[in-house]
């Protein structure tokens, strides 16, 4: 596991411009959360997700190997989400 998240993260966990980007389309009128992806909670994420109009993944690859995760089952997860009709950015596909 990598302290953080990985060296792209700050203290809190996420990536330096995820908390602009996220401020960003608040005030453009948009609601905006950020969750944290762990394979411990692969289900519940996904779950969670399904809730959300779109999805921005901010995890660079290689990190959820690097905490003992499986980046295919993640990536498979967001495909799953494109097939309900979720946009997910970037695609796993990309």
């Amino acid at each position: 596991s990598q302290p953080y998240g990985g060296s792209d993260k700050s203290n809190n966990g996420h990536r330096y411009d995820s908390i602009p980007i996220v401020n960003g389309m608040i005030s453009a009128g948009m609601s905006c959360q950020l969750i944290h992806y762990t394979h411990e909670e692969h289900d519940k994420f996904f779950e969670l997700c399904k809730q959300f109009d779109f999805i921005i993944v901010r995890c660079n690859p290689g990190q959820i190997k690097a905490d003992g995760g499986d980046q295919q089952k993640f990536d498979d997860g967001m495909r799953a989400m494109r097939k309900a009709g979720k946009q997910v950015w970037p695609s796993p596909d990309v």
